[in-house]
């Protein structure tokens, strides 16, 4: 298992490297969003502090939780280390790699981290968005704003992630768009208004294995 793992992160951190070069028989990994933009994008914003910068950690929030999501019952690849420290690294290795995009440095922390930091939990560790409520996600979606966008961009960071490092896809959401993934979502949430956002993405990604 550790093997196919590696071979797959290999693959993952190659296929966005080579993004507008491979082809679909060399590279089938789909990211969403912002991780497509690169890390002197993101410091730009960064330093600006724009509200770009907030779709950035939103989108690495979705990711992370992702990441946690797909790494078979670890459930904290980040281990002991927070957000804050994610964002942190992520602006050092930027500094350092200016022209990779954001995907690719967060491919190198969550390998390095499912090596060296990742700590096994009962729960799933959840960040950002994730946590909001379904009457959180509806009003948002309401006002088409800030907020509704702080949701897409926590979703395709949590696909990006659940493409990138599962064993069994690499496009969960098949010839689907993210803003249909987002409907899914809403009726989802018709469905079950008790349960919070990150239910409802991973449910979305079950569903997405199920009918592959």
């Amino acid at each position: 298992m550790r093997g196919a793992t590696d071979r797959r992160m290999i693959t993952a951190f190659l296929c966005v490297m080579l993004a507008g070069a491979a082809t679909p028989a060399q590279c089938k990994i789909v990211t969403y969003g912002t991780g497509l933009k690169s890390c002197d994008v993101y410091l730009a914003a960064k330093e600006q502090q724009t509200r770009e910068e907030l779709t950035f950690i939103d989108w690495l929030s979705g990711y992370a939780s992702g990441a946690n999501a797909i790494s078979n019952r670890v459930n904290n690849v980040l281990g002991d280390s927070n957000l804050q420290g994610t964002v942190s690294w992520l602006g050092n290795y930027c500094r350092a790699h200016p022209q990779t995009p954001v995907a690719v440095a967060l491919d190198v922390l969550v390998m390095g981290a499912m090596l060296r930091a990742a700590r096994p939990t009962v729960e799933v560790i959840i960040y950002g968005a994730g946590f909001e409520t379904c009457s959180t996600y509806i009003e948002a979606r309401r006002q088409q704003g800030a907020d509704e966008a702080a949701f897409v961009d926590w979703l395709g960071g949590y696909v990006s992630a659940v493409n990138a490092f599962s064993l069994k896809t690499d496009n969960v959401l098949g010839s689907s768009e993210l803003t249909k993934a987002t409907l899914w979502v809403d009726d989802y949430f018709q469905a079950h208004p008790a349960v919070r956002f990150a239910a409802a993405a991973d449910a979305r990604v079950i569903s997405g294995d199920r009918n592959r």
